[in-house]
């Protein structure tokens, strides 16, 4: 029998995951994303993953690992995967103020001005 290699283990297990979520076994989903985790190499990415996961099962904890992966995102300068999480957040809680104050940062440390006037404005009315 051959060995199989580990780019090939790596393939499977990205398969066996997609496979354990589309037939909503979660405790499968998460034990395999474990064991996935730690060959990622990236803790936002690998944070972010466990969020998407949780999500599909609508796990409100996704949200919690959605934070921590923009925190991390953040952290190492990676501010449009941040971003990408905050609006992705808002999608589904439009009134999420963490999210709402996090895009604030992001839009200021960016630069982008439009942006970071709407979340401003967005803010403002929720806290009327």
């Amino acid at each position: 029998m051959e060995r199989q290699t580990p780019k090939e283990t790596y393939c499977i297990a990205w398969f066996k995951l997609a496979e354990c979520v589309s037939r909503k076994e979660k405790e499968r989903a998460l034990g395999v994303y474990r064991l996935l985790s730690h060959s990622i190499g990236d803790e936002a990415l690998a944070t972010q993953l466990e969020g998407d996961i949780l999500l599909s099962f609508d796990d409100a904890a996704a949200f919690a690992k959605y934070k921590q992966a923009a925190e991390l995102y953040q952290k190492h300068k990676r501010l449009p995967p941040a971003v990408g999480i905050c609006e992705h957040i808002l999608t589904v809680h439009p009134q999420d103020k963490w999210a709402l104050h996090k895009l604030v940062d992001l839009y200021q440390e960016l630069g982008i001005a439009k942006k970071l006037k709407e979340v401003e404005k967005k803010l403002q009315n929720l806290e009327c």
